[in-house]
């Protein structure tokens, strides 16, 4: 076995030097049998190298084996840079591999030096020409956090997460708009709702950062041109961290004034059957027939107070909606507005008729302090709100069966 190197510090000279020195000499003369160092020679991102100096900022510069220069070698350890190296080009290959793929309902956090980024939006770029992509298709989405310098893939999602973010927009517009009505009718014009839209940072340590919500509220100022209020995040099972740094992103690197996480839980997390059922000759005619099934399995968990699991032919299409909630996260605020929707598996008996966004939220400054408009909560019906995820659960439900017996056939 070969001996660990360590760094020792000078010597001393005394009594103890006959000692330090031997021990000095025994891991030297080790030195031999260790893995030398190496010049780093690695292939761009696209595995093309021409026969003249390259250099990416995600590795150290490249040299062509072939190319005579005055600029020394770059030497690395033989572990710890190709390790990187290797992690983030597996990363690259992850995340390319995703979007043209597009399965449903995944979501792929990976670290990836921007210059990849870079490189994989051109990969992406030219497989959507290729294919004939257009290029506002929503899904999949690719994302970029330059603070921690982490790309995201989004692929397709099904009607629960889409009914989450619309039914919710549609909530708050409702509600501003019979405010403003009343309060100030010319302030109505002035809210621009963008939806899913790409936005890049220009801020600080998240230059560079590109997201696309899945909603957004900007207000048009004289001044300012518009300017982004509120965003809408919503996530389907996915980790609460992960839409923690979203929100992080949304108002540290875009300015948002308030950031909305609707937080949905399924339990277990769906996977499809390990067999395929036996040959359905009529697939139109076994998906109605699942439809009316599951829609009476649906209205006994609502009558029952339960919210799940959804099950045909042995199998679980939709788990259990352990817990839903509304995060109102806002400048300044330590910690955010909750609002449970459903807990433990059950509907939540304080519904909430707001949850935390104000009408100020949506406006300027500057400009509503002027008008003197009285500030309000936004109105929010939760029950009505809850009735829709149920509606989406049931779709959810059907499209993964359908797709898995579409497959298998």
């Amino acid at each position: 076995m070969i001996p660990t190197f360590r760094w020792h510090l000078p010597m001393k000279y005394g009594h103890n030097s006959f000692r330090n020195g031997w021990a000095l000499f025994t891991n030297l003369s080790h030195m031999r049998d260790r893995q030398p160092l190496r010049v780093l020679l690695l292939p761009s991102v696209a595995g093309q190298i021409s026969g003249r100096r390259i250099s990416f900022a995600w590795s150290p510069e490249l040299i062509t084996s072939d190319e005579k220069s005055n600029t020394a070698p770059v030497v690395v350890p033989p572990d710890t840079s190709l390790r990187k190296h290797k992690n983030e080009m597996s990363n690259y290959a992850k995340a390319l591999q995703l979007l043209k793929n597009n399965p449903p309902e995944q979501r792929l956090d990976v670290h990836l030096p921007y210059s990849m980024y870079l490189d994989l939006q051109k990969s992406w770029s030219k497989f959507k020409e290729k294919m004939d992509i257009p290029e506002d298709q929503r899904y999949p989405r690719l994302s970029y956090n330059s603070l921690d310098q982490v790309a995201t893939v989004v692929t397709m999602q099904r009607a629960l997460h889409e009914v989450a973010a619309s039914k919710f927009h549609s909530e708050i517009v409702v509600s501003l708009h019979e405010y403003l009505a009343i309060h100030w009718p010319q302030g109505l014009d002035r809210i621009v709702e963008t939806g899913s839209t790409t936005m890049k940072s220009i801020h600080g340590k998240y230059t560079k950062s590109s997201k696309e919500p899945d909603g957004s509220f900007f207000y048009e100022d004289d001044d300012a041109g518009p300017v982004l209020r509120v965003v809408i995040e919503a996530g389907h099972s996915e980790h609460y961290g992960k839409l923690l740094r979203d929100k992080d992103m949304w108002m540290k690197g875009m300015n948002a004034k308030a950031v909305v996480l609707i937080c949905l839980k399924e339990s277990p997390t769906f996977k499809n059957p390990r067999t395929a059922y036996d040959l359905i000759e009529d697939v139109d005619l076994e998906m109605a027939r699942m439809k009316q099934h599951i829609h009476k399995v649906v209205q006994r968990n609502i009558e029952q107070g339960f919210y799940g699991p959804v099950e045909y032919r042995n199998h679980r299409w939709f788990g259990k909606m352990s817990d839903a909630f509304i995060e109102v996260w806002r400048v300044g605020m330590k910690d955010p507005v909750t609002s449970w929707l459903i807990k433990d598996g059950r509907a939540y008996e304080r519904l909430r008729t707001t949850i935390g966004l104000k009408i100020s939220d949506f406006l300027s400054d500057r400009e509503s302090g002027a008008a003197n408009i009285p500030d309000s909560d936004v109105y929010f019906d939760a029950d009505r709100y809850v009735r829709s995820l149920l509606h989406a659960i049931e779709i959810t439900a059907q499209h993964r069966y359908n797709d898995f017996i579409s497959e298998a056939h």
